[in-house]
């Protein structure tokens, strides 16, 4: 039975990584997402890791020789538990990822939040910790922008959308 795992890369290596375990016979995932890249005064699309640092590899666990993921060239090392085995993705965080790519592979980043624009928002962590705030957007560097009621007057901030749950 085949079960994911997640491979830690070296930086800017996941495409080398994920070449080199599809050559070894494994199955690899590594979502991506258009992002916008401002450069000598010019702002273009770019296609960019989902996770930088990030991919996943399949594989059956019980007969894949899966010591052999740490020698590839482009991986840093296979996450492993505290058991030393590798650490598991449950395969619906895979699949629901792989339904949400476009026909060209690409994972919209819109898709990954479930906040409209207007939405009551709490923040749960950092300096603005349990203020309630008004959901703006997420932009492509996944940071929620947010309207915020700070001593008596409304300002926007942008912060980690890992920060931000629902109100």
């Amino acid at each position: 039975m085949i079960t994911w795992h997640v491979v830690y890369t070296q930086p800017l290596k996941e495409s080398i990584a994920q070449q080199n375990l599809l050559n070894m016979g494994y199955e690899v995932y590594a979502p991506k997402f258009k992002k916008k890249r401002r450069h000598a005064r010019k702002i273009e699309e770019v296609v960019a890791p989902l996770f930088p640092r990030y991919i996943f590899v399949g594989m059956n666990i019980e007969c894949a020789q899966w010591r052999n993921i740490n020698g590839a060239r482009g991986v840093s090392h296979l996450l492993m538990t505290n058991d030393l085995k590798p650490t598991r993705v449950p395969c619906r965080v895979i699949d629901e990822l792989k339904g949400q790519e476009t026909e060209n592979g690409i994972v919209p980043i819109a898709s990954l939040v479930s906040f409209i624009k207007g939405d009551r928002v709490r923040v749960c962590e950092g300096v603005f910790e349990d203020q309630e705030a008004i959901f703006e957007c997420l932009d492509d560097k996944g940071r929620v922008h947010l309207l915020l009621n700070f001593l008596g007057r409304e300002m926007k901030t942008a912060l980690p959308a890992y920060v931000v749950e629902a109100a």
